[in-house]
C-alpha cells in the first residue's frame, strides 16, 4: 500500500516517484482535498485550472499536451492511497537546471479548520501574478507563516486599499441574506471554492452581488475563508480590522451542501 508522503514526477510519458530537483519558480500549482473515502469536490474544475493556468504559463501546445497526460497518471496514481485524508499538489516548475517539470506532491491533509483570524497585509497586493496560483505561492506562504506567529491564520490582501483575497484563500462575506465576493475586475485567483458557493447560491436562491470594498466596509458583516482544504472556515476576529459578526449554523448549513458536491476519485 502506498504511503504519504511522496513525490512523483512526470518523466517520458509516466509519472516516477523521486524526490524533486530544486526549482528557480513555481510556475503554476494547484492543490485539491481528498477525503479519506477517497472523495473529491469540484476536481474537474480544478483540471480546467490548472491546465488552462498550464497554457498562460508555458504557452506552447506540447507542455500543454504532456500537462494533460500528467494530470491522468497523477488522478490515478492518487487512487492507490486508499483511506488517506490526502492534500495533493500538481505543479508546473522551471528547474535551476534548466527545463520545466511537471510534478505530483502526495500530501497528507492537515485537519480542517472551521474557524479563523485573519489580519490585512500592510500596503499593497504583493503578487506578481494575481490571477495563476504559483509563481507567488512561496511568497504568500511565507508572509503567511510570519502572519500566524502574530496569532493570525490568514492574510488579507488589499489592492489600493480594498479586499481582494486571502494569502490561501478566497473571501466572501454577507450582508444580511445576500452573499458578497470582490468585485470581478479585482485580480485574483479563480478560487474553486467560492466558485462552488457562489453556484449553489445561484441554485438555492440567494442573492449574490460583487463589491469594492474597503475592510472598514465589512464592519458588521459575517466573513468567510474558503478554500479546498478547509472549505468555509468562519473569520472570528479581524486583527486591528472591522468587528464581524458570527453565525456557525449558517456556515455548518453552506458546509453540508459543499460536501453533497462530492465525487468518488
Amino acid at each position: 500500500m502506498a504511503t504519504a508522503p511522496a513525490t512523483f514526477v512526470w518523466s517520458r510519458g509516466a509519472l516516477v516517484e523521486r524526490e524533486l530537483q530544486p526549482h528557480t519558480e513555481l510556475l503554476v500549482a494547484d492543490s485539491w482535498l481528498v477525503e479519506g473515502s477517497g472523495t473529491v469536490r469540484a476536481l474537474d474544475a480544478h483540471r480546467e485550472r490548472f491546465l488552462d493556468s498550464v497554457g498562460r504559463a508555458a504557452g506552447d501546445a506540447a507542455t500543454i499536451a504532456a500537462a494533460t497526460s500528467f494530470w491522468g497518471a497523477a488522478i490515478g496514481r492518487l487512487k492507490a492511497f486508499p483511506q488517506a485524508r490526502l492534500f495533493p499538489r500538481v505543479e508546473l516548475a522551471r528547474l535551476e537546471q534548466g527545463g520545466l517539470e511537471l510534478r505530483l506532491r502526495v500530501r497528507l491533509a492537515p485537519r480542517p479548520r472551521t474557524s479563523s483570524v485573519v489580519v490585512s497585509l500592510a500596503g499593497d497586493d504583493p503578487r506578481r501574478v494575481p490571477r495563476i496560483k504559483g509563481p507567488d505561492l512561496e511568497h504568500l506562504i511565507a508572509l503567511r507563516g510570519e502572519a500566524q506567529e502574530d496569532g493570525a491564520d490568514e492574510i488579507v490582501l488589499l489592492h489600493d486599499g480594498l479586499v481582494v483575497d486571502g494569502s490561501s484563500s478566497a473571501l466572501l462575506w454577507w450582508r444580511g441574506e445576500t452573499l458578497v465576493a470582490p468585485s470581478g475586475d479585482l485580480a485574483r485567483v479563480a478560487s474553486v471554492t467560492a466558485r462552488s458557493i457562489r453556484l449553489i447560491a445561484t441554485a438555492t436562491g440567494t442573492r449574490v452581488v460583487e463589491e469594492r470594498a474597503r475592510p472598514a466596509d465589512l464592519e458588521g458583516c459575517e466573513l468567510w475563508a474558503v478554500n479546498a482544504l478547509h472549505g468555509i472556515s468562519v473569520v472570528e476576529q479581524w486583527i486591528d480590522g472591522p468587528a464581524l459578526a458570527v453565525r456557525p449554523t449558517r456556515a455548518a448549513t453552506w458546509r453540508k451542501r459543499l460536501a453533497a458536491l462530492s465525487r468518488p476519485l
